[in-house]
């Protein structure tokens, strides 16, 4: 398997990648199975994850439980276990959840859970306190089933994390998200308010049901 390295905040995270014909052939049965919203693209490290692992590494919040969305090869899901938190690394692909755990184990980070599920068929689960996510916004169509999967899984008082790197469509989800009730305030890459995201500008997305 290839291996990547990764330096976040003087921290240096080994993290295996899969094979570019594991990616194919697992693309390949996903479109053939009829899936929706498939995604063959987990395997590589998308331009958020960097920066959402660093807020991550140096401001998680402090809580017990949390999961990670869309976890891929895990990179921000490290963070938040070097950080100190208890995560669940969570996608639709069982490949992909399986490479993100034993990334963890690869790390040395204890306290890593696997969980397979997609967005439109979330599991019985107790709810997290702190659900969190990077690079998930970039088609419309995954929108409502994000948002549909956060209000079921994110425990009263929650928070949720979304990082991206100003793709075209994260003002949309924004919308609809202030739309469904949701609270959703914008923080730069140092974690400063963010006032005006601009187009290609990495943005956190913060989002709660404050006063719900």
């Amino acid at each position: 398997m290839p291996l990547e390295r990764v330096q976040i905040c003087g921290r240096e995270f080994e993290l295996e990648l899969p094979e570019p014909t594991e990616l194919l052939e697992e693309a390949v049965a996903g479109e053939r199975s009829g899936a929706a919203g498939w995604d063959p693209y987990w395997g590589l490290l998308w331009a958020a994850a960097p920066l959402t692992a660093r807020l991550l590494l140096t401001a998680a919040p402090r809580v017990q439980r949390s999961l990670e969305l869309g976890c891929g090869v895990g990179l921000v899901g490290l963070a938040g276990l070097a950080a100190g938190l208890s995560v669940t690394f969570s996608d639709q692909s069982a490949a992909a959840v399986s490479m993100a755990v034993r990334n963890a184990e690869r790390n040395g980070l204890c306290g890593g859970l696997g969980l397979v599920f997609g967005w439109q068929d979330v599991p019985a689960v107790s709810p997290y306190e702190f659900v969190f996510a990077s690079d998930v916004l970039y088609e419309r169509s995954g929108h409502e089933p994000l948002l549909g999967a956060l209000g079921q899984l994110l425990a009263p008082g929650g928070v949720v994390w979304i990082g991206d790197a100003g793709r075209q469509h994260a003002p949309k989800f924004v919308e609809t998200a202030r739309q469904r009730g949701w609270r959703v305030r914008h923080y730069d890459q140092e974690l400063r308010p963010l006032a005006d995201p601009q187009p290609l500008q990495y943005r956190l997305l913060v989002l709660d049901r404050h006063g719900r």
